[in-house]
């Protein structure tokens, strides 16, 4: 057994991580909490102090630090200046700070809900909080992960909290704010506690390594921050297992391989090699990172956070997280556009919870790679309308006879000339030979909506001239197709050739404002895909071996088919309703409703099972 000195020295050069040791004992070491300290600050001076605080925010923020603070700032007896008023910053120096920072201060009560969750422990609280404090100001709680506290031990607490004694004040503490009930909440003042920024926090790691005598990369000090994601207890922790890894030379690499990830310069060649349609190199890259420690889930999320900085890059954001080692990366990735990097965003983010299902990562997030690299070189909807050239040749002549509607008399048979050639233009061709049709249509539906020109519509200030008229040496082919003249009979040819969602989208989405052989007037449903009419109009052509002109309206539609159809059966639903017998089983029960009717008598109404007792 050693001696008493012994272990009183050992006590004394005992080894405190820096989490504990750089623990603000004054506001202004509270680093990213302004709003806070501002507010405690005008509120002490000002003499307006709360009954309670309620401190809320992730872990590792400074909630417990803070309520400490303000039990140091209420009871210090050496914070006042020399006309007497008190100041919010603790001196540290006098009994109350020193017994505060210990935990042995008799007025200062710390309770961890998370071990005392009864109402047995509340109850303690509830019996001293009617005695007056010992040798302080203020007798203070300070209560941390307040949610865990049972209902009844919350309930216990309401009547308290509310109108506690004067000297007593109530501090709470919790990670988990939605779990603390309202009447809790209304009772205190609520203070969030934010997360600290990046560079803040790599600017006070930095202070702590060069007191320590820690020298530290200013590329590992950040790699750090963002790891810490805002929490200066997980940075600091970090920070001195980093410094114990490198013996006190901490570099980015060091710090890369301690939190298993890819360094910045692989997660770059990764996602240039997938953007580039370049899955080999991608996997191969992927493979080293994996082979030095790197987990595959912080390689997709480093993916993304890259692809989120040169998405900001591209939209012309301030950039301030980027290390200048890959902000030329970055910029060359910001390159390939906003459309680009959003699709791989998008592959990425669903990969990424991907990989948490996934038997295995690693094979989890390599089909992610090789999935991004197939993709990502596509071409976006944009260079695809680029790429159409007669799209884009059709929409300006369409634009072009508004251009100058009010056009001089000189320059009228100009126009009839061109609005002649318009109208030429947008008539379909001549039916192909028999032995042509096998040959592939193209794919209306893939067009984007202005490149839909070819549609053979026209509007409502048609002339009527445009109109296509049969021509005497036109002869109908034996072996096309009757010229239907109502929309039903063009709906049944739609059908007989097979075109089955043709026939669906006439029936559902067009009122027919006119139809006759060879022109079809109408009007679509709000819901409705316009350029399914020119697929209709080339499909009628090649059926009838004629013309057909269709027309877009906005106004002058009947009801469509569909509509029709429900119409007549409701009629005829309410024509058996007239029936007594129907009358009077409708009338017993007002739940019933008539699904069919006998149409071999016409008035025999019968129930399909859908009447219900009310």
């Amino acid at each position: 057994m050693q001696p008493p000195s012994e272990n009183a020295a050992q006590e004394d050069t005992a080894y405190r991580v820096l989490a504990r040791k750089y623990r603000p004992d004054s506001f202004s070491r509270l680093i990213g909490q302004q709003a806070l300290v501002t507010t405690l600050t005008n509120a002490i001076k000002m003499g307006r102090i709360a009954h309670a605080f309620m401190l809320t925010g992730v872990r590792g923020i400074g909630k417990t630090s803070t309520a400490r603070l303000i039990a140091k700032g209420l009871n210090c007896t050496g914070n006042t200046d020399e006309t007497g008023a008190r100041e919010v910053e603790p001196c540290n120096i006098c009994e109350s700070c020193i017994d505060i920072a210990n935990g042995r201060h008799i007025d200062v009560m710390e309770m961890d809900a998370a071990s005392k969750t009864g109402v047995n422990d509340v109850r303690d609280i509830i019996e001293g909080a009617a005695y007056r404090a010992v040798s302080a100001r203020y007798k203070i709680y300070i209560i941390d992960e307040v949610h865990m506290l049972s209902d009844s031990a919350f309930n216990a607490l309401l009547k308290t909290l509310e109108e506690p004694p004067e000297n007593v004040k109530f501090i709470l503490a919790t990670t988990e704010i939605r779990k603390v009930p309202a009447t809790i909440l209304s009772r205190c003042q609520r203070f969030d506690l934010r997360r600290v920024k990046t560079d803040e926090l790599a600017t006070h790691l930095g202070s702590i390594a060069e007191a320590e005598t820690i020298s530290a990369e200013p590329a590992a000090l950040k790699a750090i921050a963002r790891a810490a994601e805002g929490s200066v207890r997980d940075a600091l922790s970090m920070l001195d297992q980093a410094a114990a890894m490198s013996a006190d030379n901490i570099t980015e690499q060091a710090v890369t391989d301690m939190l298993g990830q890819a360094g910045a310069e692989q997660v770059i060649a990764i996602l240039t090699a997938c953007l580039e349609g370049r899955p080999d190199e991608a996997l191969a890259q992927f493979e080293k990172a994996d082979s030095q420690g790197a987990e595959p889930e912080i390689i997709l999320a480093d993916m993304l956070e890259m692809i989120h900085q040169a998405s900001l890059m591209a939209s012309g954001a301030s950039i301030e997280d980027v290390s200048d080692a890959v902000r030329d990366a970055v910029g060359a990735l910001a390159g390939q556009g906003i459309a680009r990097l959003g699709r791989a965003w998008q592959l990425l983010l669903a990969g990424h919870a991907e990989l948490r299902n996934a038997p295995q990562a690693r094979s989890a997030a390599q089909m992610v790679l090789i999935r991004l690299a197939h993709i990502a070189p596509l071409p976006t909807p944009a260079e695809i309308i680029r790429k159409l050239p007669e799209a884009q040749k059709q929409t300006q002549t369409q634009s072009s006879p508004q251009a100058n509607p009010q056009a001089t008399p000189q320059a009228q048979p100009e126009a009839q000339a061109q609005n002649q050639a318009e109208s030429e233009a947008t008539r379909l061709p001549e039916a192909p030979e028999p032995q042509e049709q096998a040959a592939p249509k193209p794919d209306i539906e893939e067009m984007p909506p202005e490149a839909s020109a070819s549609l053979p519509a026209q509007p409502d200030t048609a002339p009527a001239e445009a109109s296509p008229e049969l021509q005497p040496e036109e002869k109908p082919d034996e072996n096309m197709a009757p010229m239907p003249d109502t929309l039903e009979a063009i709906t049944d040819l739609c059908e007989a050739q097979g075109e089955f969602i043709m026939a669906s989208f006439i029936r559902r989405h067009m009122r027919p404002v006119l139809v006759e052989a060879g022109r079809i007037d109408v009007q679509l449903t709000q819901d409705a895909d316009d350029r399914m009419l020119a697929n209709l109009a080339k499909s009628l052509g090649g059926w009838t071996g004629r013309q057909w002109l269709i027309s877009l309206k906005h106004e002058g539609g009947m009801p469509t088919i569909e509509e029709a159809q429900a119409q007549a059966q409701q009629a005829i639903f309410d024509k058996a309703a007239t029936e007594p017998l129907v009358g009077a089983v409708l009338d017993t029960f007002p739940s019933a409703k008539i699904s069919a009717v006998n149409e071999n008598t016409g008035t025999q109404a019968q129930d399909a099972g859908e009447q219900q007792k009310g």
